[in-house]
């Protein structure tokens, strides 16, 4: 049976508190590292493309070394080959997790998919309150993929909503105060990631049952994201989310696509040193 992602991930967490336990002089104001941790909960479907939902414990993990290499839960270990004038290309590594096929009843017959990493380019553009960004993303194993993603995010200082603070006092080190976090993206998949998440071959349609289908490279999906980040003590933070996925295109019509749109949620606690 394979080990679960929070177990897997136990050592690096551990060195990671330990790292971020260093005299103040290694880690915070005036220093070349950022270091936030942190932990979670969410809330999300049990597949692309799934009726039913599952809860899943996460770590978090923000760490960045002159703002050049970074360490992120979601971004993964990269560097910034490029960083001047609000323009950023960055290269990295992030974890893909696995389907199983034990997940759902509806993925019986149709074998797993491991868990792999890929390889990703990302270029993002920050315009202040709004960061505009295009990348794409090559899975080293598993599906071998191919992903194309583009999307705006940006974080919006509720003080800025009231009135009370003005555009041009948001300021660059991210709100000091409770704000709203927004993101759109849309994404854009090759015909191999389609087969293997959406496609049903002769095998899998015997072992399943599912008709044989054969999707075609081309947009994926549409999400949605809205939460907001609660700094409630000196270096304590609080994230909730909401996102909302809609699956387009060839992934609609799979056999094993119950839902095309589907809600998920999230909770975060993180704190910075």
């Amino acid at each position: 049976m394979r080990s679960s992602p929070v177990k897997k991930f136990l050592p690096t967490l551990c060195l990671i508190f330990l790292f971020a336990w260093l005299p103040p002089a290694e880690a915070g104001e005036g220093s070349d590292w950022e270091v936030r941790i942190g932990a979670g909960a969410e809330y999300i479907p049990k597949y692309e493309g799934s009726d039913e939902m599952r809860s899943r414990a996460l770590p978090l993990v923000d760490i960045t070394w002159k703002d050049l290499v970074f360490l992120h839960s979601r971004d993964g270990l990269g560097v910034h080959l490029y960083n001047e004038g609000g323009l950023t290309v960055s290269a990295s590594v992030e974890y893909v997790f696995a389907r199983d096929e034990s997940d759902s009843d509806d993925l019986r017959g149709m074998g797993d998919i491991d868990e792999t990493a890929a390889a990703t380019l990302i270029v993002k553009y920050d315009l202040g309150l709004l960061t505009p960004y295009a990348g794409v993303s090559k899975h080293l194993g598993g599906t071998e993929g191919t992903l194309v993603k583009a999307g705006v995010g940006g974080i919006v200082p509720l003080a800025l909503l009231d009135g009370s603070l003005k555009p041009q006092a948001a300021g660059d080190d991210g709100p000091t105060g409770p704000a709203l976090k927004l993101a759109a993206s849309i994404t854009w998949a090759d015909d191999t990631y389609m087969e293997n998440y959406f496609g049903v071959n002769p095998a899998q349609s015997s072992a399943s049952g599912h008709p044989r289908y054969s999707p075609e490279s081309g947009f994926k999906s549409v999400d949605l994201e809205a939460g907001v980040i609660w700094l409630f003590a000196e270096n304590w933070v609080v994230i909730a989310q909401v996102g909302y996925s809609r699956l387009s295109g060839d992934a609609t019509d799979s056999p094993i696509v119950k839902d095309d749109g589907r809600f998920s949620g999230g909770l975060f606690l993180s704190y910075g040193f």
